[in-house]
């Protein structure tokens, strides 16, 4: 015969149950969006939006492809997480000012390696609203935070001429990469690179 004792500990137990079923949903359905996210970001650096479809994302994650809809939306709402996730200006700007030149070469000299949002927007521009949309997340996510930053006079063309630099030297290393860019001459490309950036932030103005 259960007393009340017994029948507290049974409802304890279905409630444990039911909590770490809902957690390992929760691991599940993160785990489920990150792999979406990747392959996306994989395909759309390589190939491009236009081409692209959400079965072949699917495929890639191994997931069915009714679950981007779930998780994004559409083909534009993976679209701009996938370019969202990349564009991230808090690792720059976190550490001395000082050090900033130096911290921004080697986080492209990381980001050589792996699939980038400068990849995946050169390559959208053959859509229209695909390109408006990454002018539109490259401004809001990457020179305003970083004008603000910045402060001082003409922050904001700072930030932007900033930008020109990263995206001048992603493009001919990872987009375009120019044979002449090896050994020595990429060494002295980055540091060429690095006291360029941290004469911007350094600027009170533009000469």
């Amino acid at each position: 015969m259960t007393g009340p004792a017994g029948a507290s500990g049974l409802c304890v137990s279905a409630m444990t149950s039911v909590t770490a079923a809902k957690s390992k949903g929760g691991r599940d359905a993160a785990r489920t969006r990150e792999s979406i996210l990747k392959a996306a970001q994989i395909l759309f650096a390589r190939k491009g939006y236009t081409t692209v479809g959400v079965r072949e994302v699917a495929a890639e994650a191994g997931v069915n492809a009714t679950l981007i809809r779930r998780y994004f939306g559409s083909k534009e709402g993976l679209f701009r997480a996938a370019v969202e996730d990349f564009l991230q200006v808090d690792p720059f700007i976190d550490g001395p000012r000082n050090e900033f030149g130096e911290r921004a070469v080697a986080l492209l000299k990381y980001g050589e390696e792996i699939p980038s949002a400068l990849a995946m927007m050169m390559h959208a521009t053959a859509d229209p609203e695909a390109r408006a949309l990454c002018s539109a997340l490259m401004h809001a996510r990457i020179d305003r935070p970083l004008a603000d930053w910045l402060g001082g006079d003409n922050a904001l063309a700072r930030a932007a001429n900033i930008n020109i630099l990263w995206i001048g030297y992603m493009a001919a290393r990872q987009v375009l990469p120019l044979p002449a860019l090896t050994g020595d001459v990429v060494d002295e490309t980055r540091r060429w690179l690095a006291i360029a950036i941290q004469a911007l932030v350094d600027a009170d103005k533009l000469k």
